[in-house]
């Protein structure tokens, strides 16, 4: 893992912060089911399972560029959500 790589959790990180203020704003933090908690704690999974396999040194080779989509997908959903009513 070069520390490039660390450029990668960029989008998880914004995704993650973006559940959360739609999780407290829009739906009041009313329930740890509700569909914002539980992409934000998926969030966080996913970023710190690519921070684990990097530091074990067991990173499939190309899996940096499949957490890069994930990512983004999470961030493109993250961004989706914010204006949705």
């Amino acid at each position: 893992m070069t520390n490039a790589s660390t450029i990668l959790l960029l989008p998880f990180i914004v995704a993650f912060l973006i559940f959360v203020l739609r999780f407290y704003s829009r739906e009041g933090a009313a329930s740890m089911g509700q569909p914002s908690f539980l992409l934000a704690g998926l969030t966080v999974l996913i970023a710190g399972g690519y921070l684990v396999l990097g530091v074990m040194g067991v990173l499939p080779p190309y899996s940096t560029a499949g957490f890069a989509a994930i990512g983004l997908i999470l961030l493109g959903t993250a961004i989706l959500r914010m204006f949705m009513i």
